[in-house]
């Protein structure tokens, strides 16, 4: 990184971006593509047969008197599940609550990102950033924000987006509102999930000491009681976590992600292996090459565009068209895919955080020389919080799927950066202003054709109608499960429960049954071998489950498919042994999920 582009990441570019009509339709435009994005996907998000129906069914389980963890699994913070059944509580239990939820957090996601670019003096990269969570939000997939494969997440999302500006905020005044209401928002994301809160306070420890150095240590202790009411409420609800059974029945039972959980210890390598977080000699090799692939375009377009004259009106009005007109043919053709790939190294590359991590230290560097450099501290912290925040994306940052939880923030630094390569001496502020656009500009329209080539089919789905909202999927898929529903309303009617294995949470929703023991699904990791697994079998004898739903759901990703037969085999013995198949759910053999309805044996006692 040049001396010029450090000196532009240290904040010395001047004040940040003055409020005006520009800046007031930047916004508008942001809202607009979110109604847009929110109406022409409407019902098509989520997963009926994976983790989705989690998301419906434990709020649900709470609004009925259950309490998280103890009578229902969870493997999250208790804040998500708590806030969303206070939600169907008001709003009434349908699937349109959730909806909202997630798309409006999507929204103030986005918006929250473009006040932070203002206040970073470059509007552009945060309307860029703000454009971009909206685009990736509306995938028709559980990796989206109305119905996601976590809630959790969805939250956590906003919340950083929302901690990211206070923490800019806090930077520009000695005021005591920003310092708490950035420890509110430490202690919201560490109630959601645990990586949220590690990198807001992380993020929040740092700014204290900048703070408490810069204004001395009576600053600093009355930062510290400022963000105390978050530290507290973390605590209060730590403690009433450990109440329930002690600490390892929420750490062991519970919460997967644990690093001494039997999840992690059995499935943590292919975990986050899948997530991006692979740190090998190959990864950060390619990483490496990939850089100086980026070092050399990036100081392409800074030749261009020293080349271009200081009003460049035709260069930015014939350059982006020639561009979206280039790739919409190249989008057209059988190698969309390659193309796809090509621009992703460029604006939208895998290894996004590993840069984002070398530039942080290069800031850090260049703050120290400054002498604390109070200019420097927003984007520095900007970006050390990206960093921490996105540390699981480490070489598998994407435009799509479990990246777009924790990309937004990364998102509005890469754009920063990229805006290094804009030439500034002796050129106007319109200059500058219009190329920062259009490397947004860029960006956004990369995200957007990326979504519309490998997004999901919308054409061939219709909509399972239920009591509790309206889901649009597969013809086949919306057969099986309405003969699922079906079929468990009727068991229910008679009295009688029944056990989904090994996922499909959602038939207790939609259907308005109970899922008759904790344990709400039984994918791999989940139940550990031993006590844990005595403690599932206790429980079916004890409630005398009626009937299973063994579905046709398994596992590749984790090298151990099936239940039953590759892991939880003592659980999938017990089950065939005091239950028999009494016949498929319904006669097609297609793909799609499908199932077989066993019944208990009477006959079998109940040890």
């Amino acid at each position: 990184m040049t001396n010029a582009a450090s000196t532009r990441l240290s904040g010395l570019q001047g004040p940040p971006a003055k409020w005006n009509r520009t800046t007031s339709y930047v916004l508008l435009s942001i809202l607009l593509l979110w109604a847009a994005l929110f109406w022409a996907t409407w019902g098509t998000w989520g997963s009926l047969t994976i983790d989705s129906g989690r998301e419906m069914y434990v709020p649900m389980a709470l609004l009925r008197g259950k309490m998280l963890y103890r009578d229902v699994f969870y493997l999250y913070g208790p804040l998500s599940p708590y806030f969303n059944s206070l939600l169907y509580r008001v709003f009434g239990l349908h699937l349109a609550a959730l909806y909202w939820a997630g798309a409006l957090s999507a929204l103030f996601s986005g918006v929250f990102l473009y006040f932070t670019g203002v206040e970073l003096g470059s509007w552009p990269a945060g309307v860029g950033a703000a454009l971009v969570v909206q685009i990736q939000a509306f995938e028709s997939s559980y990796m989206c924000f109305p119905l996601p494969y976590s809630f959790a997440s969805v939250y956590g999302c906003l919340t950083a987006c929302i901690f990211i500006w206070l923490v800019v905020r806090s930077c520009k005044s000695p005021r005591l509102i920003w310092i708490f209401g950035a420890g509110c928002a430490a202690g919201v994301a560490f109630l959601l999930k645990l990586e949220f809160g590690f990198a807001c306070y992380v993020t929040l420890g740092i700014l204290l000491v900048l703070r408490g150095g810069r204004h001395g240590w009576k600053s600093f202790f009355r930062d510290c009681a400022a963000i105390l009411p978050g530290v507290a409420a973390c605590l209060l609800v730590t403690a009433w976590m450990i109440s329930i059974d002690g600490i390892r029945f929420i750490t062991q039972e519970n919460i997967m992600s644990w690093p001494t959980s039997y999840f992690m210890r059995r499935y943590g390598k292919q975990w986050l292996a899948i997530t991006g977080c692979t740190i090998t000699a190959k990864a950060l090799g390619v990483a490496a090459l990939w850089t100086v692939f980026l070092l050399l375009a990036a100081l392409l377009a800074h030749r261009i565009l020293r080349g271009v004259k200081s009003n460049g009106n035709r260069f930015f009005v014939w350059v982006p068209l020639l561009c979206i007109l280039t790739v919409g043919l190249l989008w057209t053709l059988p190698w969309r895919g390659v193309v796809d790939g090509a621009l992703r190294r460029i604006f939208f590359p895998k290894q996004l955080i590993c840069l984002i991590g070398v530039s942080t230290a290069v800031l850090w560097i260049r703050v120290w020389r400054d002498r604390w450099g109070e200019l420097g501290w927003p984007v520095a912290l900007a970006f050390t919080f990206s960093g921490l925040l996105a540390f699981r994306l480490l070489v598998g940052t994407m435009p799509s799927g479990y990246s777009i939880y924790y990309d937004g923030p990364a998102v509005l630094c890469f754009l920063l950066l990229a805006e290094t390569v804009i030439p500034r001496s002796g050129r106007a502020e319109l200059f500058v202003r219009r190329s920062e656009l259009l490397i947004a500009i860029s960006t956004v329209a990369f995200v957007l054709l990326h979504a519309c080539t490998f997004d999901y089919d919308l054409t061939n789905r219709v909509s399972l109608v239920t009591d509790v909202g309206t889901i649009k999927v597969s013809k086949p898929m919306a057969e099986s499960y309405s003969a699922a529903l079906d079929w468990m309303k009727s068991a229910k009617a008679r009295g009688q429960t029944v056990l989904s294995i090994p996922e499909n949470t959602s038939l207790y929703f939609l259907s308005g049954m109970d899922c008759p023991i904790r344990m709400i699904a039984f994918t791999p990791g989940l139940v550990s071998p031993g006590s844990m697994t005595e403690q599932q079998i206790a429980e079916i004898n004890a409630k005398r489950v009626s009937y299973l739903l063994w579905s046709n759901r398994e596992f590749p990703e984790y090298g151990t498919p099936v239940f039953g037969t590759d892991y939880n085999r003592e659980l999938g013995d017990y089950l065939k042994s005091h239950y028999r198949p009494l016949r498929p759910l319904t006669d097609q053999n297609s793909s799609q999920w499908n199932a077989v309805i066993w019944e208990r044996i009477s006959s079998v006692g109940t040890q």
